[in-house]
């Protein structure tokens, strides 16, 4: 009897030896639903696979997310490409500047030789072609910004425009290069109007942003009559310009 409970004990001390060096290593995992017996370490094992399922799935569709905004920005790109493209097609068959909406270069070139033909034909007596540079553009990009410059190209055009007749013409030319068609003129009878137009247009001024920002221009003169080509009217009025621009005294020219 005594020996069976000896034996007894020694099972009773080499189970709670076991169950404690079991229990040693099962904290380690500190998953207590496994030490209460609710779970077993294949469970513990699944769901650890699971998260890392998880966090590959959450990973590439992070991945896709990123190559989707990408294609996408491209297609826009593009888009903004082909816009552009189309835009400035439109601006050469419509021969007008998108900004002023005056003619571009190239409309006011055909309607110079349209000019020029009719003189020719002996339907007027000739013209004049005035040309301006904005002189102080880049400062006011450089001091304002983008939409100070465009305001300053505005009102330069409205204040042509409001210097022409009906038959007459104004165009932008080039970023800051403008200029005015007066048709069926000549030098003399104008000569008067060109100088009420200086004067008012050295008198322009725009207020941005609390500050007056003065619109500085310089301008050059060619006549033509019968006989003119546009190529080399629209030369030396270039020519009379950059010599006006350099501080060197007006010619007439005609």
């Amino acid at each position: 009897m005594t020996s069976d409970i000896i034996q007894d004990k020694q099972t009773v001390n080499s189970i709670s030896s076991v169950s404690g060096s079991l229990q040693g290593r099962l904290e380690l995992t500190r998953e207590q639903a496994f030490l209460d017996g609710t779970h077993d370490i294949f469970d513990i094992l699944a769901r650890q696979h699971y998260k890392q399922d998880n966090w590959e799935q959450s990973l590439g569709k992070t991945a896709n997310l990123i190559e989707h905004a990408r294609l996408t920005l491209k297609n826009v790109e593009k888009k903004i490409s082909e816009q552009d493209k189309r835009l400035k097609l439109l601006e050469d068959i419509s021969g007008m500047d998108p900004l002023t909406r005056l003619l571009n270069r190239k409309g006011f070139l055909k309607a110079l030789d349209r000019e020029i033909a009719r003189t020719n034909r002996g339907h007027n007596d000739g013209g004049l072609l005035v040309m301006f540079n904005l002189e102080n553009l880049d400062a006011i990009q450089k001091d304002h910004g983008e939409q100070a410059l465009e305001m300053a190209v505005r009102l330069v055009a409205r204040a042509l425009e409001n210097e022409i007749r009906d038959m007459d013409l104004a165009a932008r030319i080039d970023r800051d290069e403008f200029v005015l068609l007066f048709t069926d003129t000549c030098m003399s009878d104008a000569l008067g109007r060109l100088q009420n137009m200086a004067l008012r247009l050295n008198r322009l001024s725009l207020i941005w942003e609390g500050a007056e920002i003065r619109i500085s221009l310089s301008l050059g003169l060619k006549s033509y009559t019968r006989g003119s080509k546009p190529d080399q009217i629209f030369k030396d009025a270039s020519t009379d310009l950059n010599r006006n621009r350099k501080g060197t005294v007006p010619k007439k020219t005609g």
